[in-house]
């Protein structure tokens, strides 16, 4: 009998519902029904499929990826033109296809070297590709002004959106690499030299270039637009070295960034300049899908999706997809142990079970500490092996990847115990660079948590799966720990970190820590009863941030409109949004950075200066203008004792307080940077309960300056590198006295004590230091030594806030730490040689 013939007699009109196409569609075994989640996003977007932009959110593991195959063959069946399905890499493009042909779902792959599949070209196959083979400069789908006609498509399914931002980043950043152009990177650095001496920055430019430090500095916009002919006569003669960037590139240099390290300087637009490619930008559907992820801001800022398709995403309030996860975070035990020894040897024993072990690092240098026990995948190519090898079951680790939060799946078995070390910083130098520009803004924070929630989510990948996650790193635990922080995480990992925090409370040493993880292991019906009911009772709807939506879309407009040459409305846009929308002040000066580049842009160099320095003024992380603006005095501290406990109060449980302590004074060492060192002491005063500010600029004011509350100020300049021997010399006591100089005049009133850090009190006799004094390095790991002690007391306590505001002054009454105290138990007179 002819089936086929049968068919074709019976055949009905193609359905267009994604839920009847899963219906009409052959199940392979093990494929049974869709989840309730599925479903309902599936049923939404149905009944919004022709709008541009819509956002899908379901939880990691919650069948994202069935979800978005069945709406890319509804609109293929619909509108008949092709469809274009997007994912993070390679291995995920094969898996993609997998899937769909195993759902019945007609799917090729995009495959590198040869032209685009005709089936997806004529409209009857879905093409999966990586979002790197869509977005670069020679790209097949076409680039707009090219030679050849972009490919026209009817909607581009954009798979793990989340996960896409540093990818998309990537594909439009220029890196000249000091290792292999090293005469390029040097001609570019050469370049801006002079602007960074003009800025007072020419120490830091030199040490970076050398190779002495780690640091991103940016050039300064002006001088990169004085120089832009300069650069692009550069470039252009190695125009070839940088083919696949250099086209959507050379004609929108002066939207870019140029960051310098000392192995790369980079050239990134200020925003993914996504227009550029046709095939995604003018596509008449784009279905964003993203894990539950708290923030769904960077979809405006990468890709300009509309901001009412992110503020209205599609959801479910279905747990299905959540995986049961028992996270506990050691460093938060009552007890004291060797946190990474044990977490070695958990490590070791999981992986001798039969069961995956892995370990998530922020860097390769942090991975170092692990390939003592597991194996550290050299490149993409090894991970993708190493990944292949968990899911099989062909091995068990433990292996330690380094900066990969996203793009692998580990279900099952593959993973049951997953250690995630350090917080999760980023790693190109874009990342590092706004990192540090918006130190301490709510955007690196959102940034942060997605992030955790990104690699937690590594570990157990839906409803049924399992896994046990150890949170280790002091600023990692820290950060967990700080309870403004959790709103920035979904209400799923939320009320997961809530049974940490209380479990790993709970847990006494090494023997219990070891025991609670069999639970998991073993599937204890007290623990799985615990988490089920837990998680039940402590899910909620995540609240939607439209702040954070709103100025995300006013940054992507101003961008677009600065491209197209409309400043001036480029402009009035962003203060628009500042005034609608209020942020924190870092944030308000990023801003105002971004409208004094166009203004420069423009050719109103004094109006982006005056705008410079109001951004400068909101947040000293960004570009030095060429005038300072008036500095602005820190504010006179309270009572010293309510100053600790309102900070000990940011976490719960109180004893991540003292893992951000750790992680602070960690630096107040002889061998860290001048900034590292800086930022340390500066830290140090606040968490002891004074005002605080590093400020230095250009031989003005102190390095660090604290304030007491009576009225006093310490003015310190930290010579960290000082050899042991050094005495202090005559021209480092007139910086000295002229930071003193500063202080009295920007807080009259204010009694000041001179206090340079240095290895010894000695002084030479040109020096004429009698009047000041020293903090050596030996009385600062006393006061260190001491504010732990202080601290902990605090930390420890059970008492309410109130009460232990009063024992806190107890405390404060015995300890040198006391702000009436600290001058005569750790300052010393210098002495002249």
């Amino acid at each position: 009998m002819d089936f086929n013939k049968l068919r074709t007699a019976t055949k009905k009109p193609k359905a267009i519902d994604p839920l009847e196409i899963f219906r009409r569609l052959p199940k392979a075994p093990g494929i049974n029904d869709l989840y309730t989640s599925q479903a309902e996003v599936l049923q939404s977007w149905f009944a919004k499929r022709s709008d541009r932009d819509v956002v899908l959110k379901l939880h990691t593991g919650g069948g994202k990826t069935l979800v978005g195959l069945l709406l890319a063959q509804s609109s293929l069946n619909e509108l008949g033109d092709p469809v274009l399905y997007l994912t993070v890499n390679n291995q995920l493009v094969n898996q993609t296809v997998a899937k769909a042909i195993s759902y019945g779902i007609d799917a090729v792959p995009y495959t590198a070297g040869v032209p685009l599949d005709e089936d997806f070209k004529n409209g009857t196959k879905v093409m999966v590709a990586t979002y790197a083979a869509l977005f670069h400069g020679k790209s097949k789908f076409g680039v707009r002004g090219g030679a050849n006609a972009p490919v026209s498509v009817s909607a581009v399914v954009l798979d793990d959106a989340h996960a896409a931002f540093s990818v998309l980043r990537d594909q439009f950043t220029l890196a000249v690499e000091q290792k292999t152009a090293k005469e390029l990177y040097a001609a570019l650095t050469n370049t801006f030299r002079a602007a960074f001496r003009e800025i007072g920055k020419v120490g830091t430019f030199d040490d970076i270039v050398n190779g002495d430090d780690y640091g991103v500095i940016e050039v300064p916009y002006w001088a990169w637009r004085e120089k832009l002919d300069a650069v692009q006569e550069l470039l252009k003669a190695r125009s070839a070295d940088y083919a696949l960037v250099w086209p959507l590139l050379r004609d929108n240099l002066h939207l870019c960034h140029a960051l310098i390290t000392r192995s790369t300087f980079s050239i990134t637009p200020a925003l993914p300049l996504v227009n550029a490619i046709p095939t995604f930008f003018d596509a008449p559907r784009r279905v964003y899908m993203s894990a539950t992820i708290a923030d769904d801001s960077e979809i405006i800022r990468t890709f300009g999706a509309g901001l009412e398709a992110v503020s209205s995403a599609l959801t479910s309030r279905s747990l299905a997809g959540v995986s049961e996860r028992m996270i506990i975070i050691p460093e938060l035990m009552p007890s004291r142990f060797d946190v990474v020894a044990s977490a070695k040897k958990l490590l070791q024993a999981t992986a001798s079970k039969k069961k995956g072990a892995v370990v998530l690092v922020p860097s390769t240098k942090a991975a170092a500490n692990w390939t003592d026990i597991a194996t550290l995948p050299a490149n993409t190519q090894a991970v993708e092996v190493a990944v292949e090898e968990l899911q099989t079951g062909q091995g068990f680790g433990p292996v330690v990847f380094a900066s990969r939060y996203d793009g692998i799946d580990l279900p099952g078995n593959a993973c049951r115990l997953l250690v995630i070390d350090g917080l999760p910083v980023g790693t190109s130098d874009y990342e590092l660079f706004r990192a540090a520009a918006l130190h301490g803004a709510t955007a690196i924070t959102r940034m942060l948590a997605q992030r955790i929630e990104q690699g937690m989510g590594r570990g157990a990948r839906g409803a049924g799966d399992h896994c046990v996650v150890l949170m280790l790193g002091r600023n990692l635990s820290a950060w967990v720990a700080k309870a403004s922080n959790f709103r920035y995480l979904t209400s799923a990992t939320r009320a997961q970190l809530e049974m940490g925090q209380t479990i790993s409370k709970s847990i006494a040493n090494t023997k219990e820590l070891g025991a609670a993880i069999l639970k998991s292991y073993n599937r204890e019906k007290d623990w799985t009863e615990f988490h089920a009911e837990t998680l039940a009772d402590l899910v909620d709807e995540t609240a939607v941030d439209k702040a954070s939506f709103k100025l995300a879309a006013a940054e992507r407009k101003a961008v677009d409109l600065w491209q197209d040459g409309h400043h001036e409305s480029a402009i009035a846009r962003i203060q628009k949004a500042l005034a609608d929308q209020a942020p924190d002040d870092q944030t308000v000066g990023w801003f105002e950075q971004l409208s004094a580049r166009i203004a420069d842009s423009w050719g109103h160099s004094e109006r982006a200066q005056e705008l410079q320095r109001s951004a400068y003024s909101n947040n000293r992380n960004l570009q030095r203008p060429k005038v300072l603006p008036p500095y602005r005095p820190i504010p006179e501290p309270n009572d010293q004792a309510k100053a600790i406990v309102a900070r000990v109060e940011e976490y719960k449980p109180r004893r991540g307080f003292m893992q951000a302590f750790e992680e602070a004074v960690s630096a107040l060492d002889k061998n860290a940077s001048a900034n590292q060192f800086e930022q340390a002491l500066a830290d140090l005063g606040r968490m002891i309960g004074l005002s605080a500010e590093r400020h230095d600029e250009n031989g003005e004011g102190p390095d660090v300056l604290w304030l007491f509350p009576s009225k006093i100020g310490w003015v310190i300049e930290a010579k960290s590198r000082k050899k042991a021997a050094a005495a202090l010399k005559k021209e480092e006591h007139g910086q000295l006295l002229v930071a003193k100089e500063w202080f009295s005049k920007n807080y009259p009133g204010f009694g000041v004590v001179a206090v340079s850090m240095h290895p010894e009190a000695k002084a030479t006799k040109a020096a004429g230091a009698y009047a000041s004094h020293a903090l050596t390095y030996e009385k600062l790991a006393m006061l260190v030594s001491d504010a732990r002690t202080l601290l902990t007391a605090a930390c420890d306590s059970q008492l309410p806030k109130e009460e232990l505001a009063r024992e806190c002054a107890r405390l404060l009454g015995k300890s040198p730490v006391a702000a009436d105290k600290l001058a005569k138990t750790y300052l010393q007179p210098f002495a002249e040689l």
